[in-house]
């Protein structure tokens, strides 16, 4: 995976996919409190499986470009803002 972190056109890509999701109404992992990183990964700190993986976790990359698990979707402990 390249370094996102020092691709300004990238982020700024990545947030406008992520606000076109939210605008259709679509509830983002990204936008849950409970999702954590370890390294290039995402996992709940509540402990919910996000992914495939072993361990439960989803790709950073994916969760950045506006995935939506499908555990976080329906999750009862979905924590926002709002």
């Amino acid at each position: 995976m390249s370094d996102i972190w020092s691709n300004q056109i990238l982020l700024d890509e990545l947030e406008v996919k992520r606000n076109e999701l939210r605008l259709d109404g679509r509830r983002l992992t990204f936008d849950c409190f409970s999702l954590k990183c370890s390294e290039d990964r995402a996992v709940c700190s509540r402990g919910k499986i996000l992914g495939q993986a072993k361990d439960g976790s989803l790709a950073l990359i994916s969760v950045l470009r506006g995935i939506r698990s499908g555990t976080c979707k329906d999750c009862e402990d979905f924590i926002t803002e709002e």
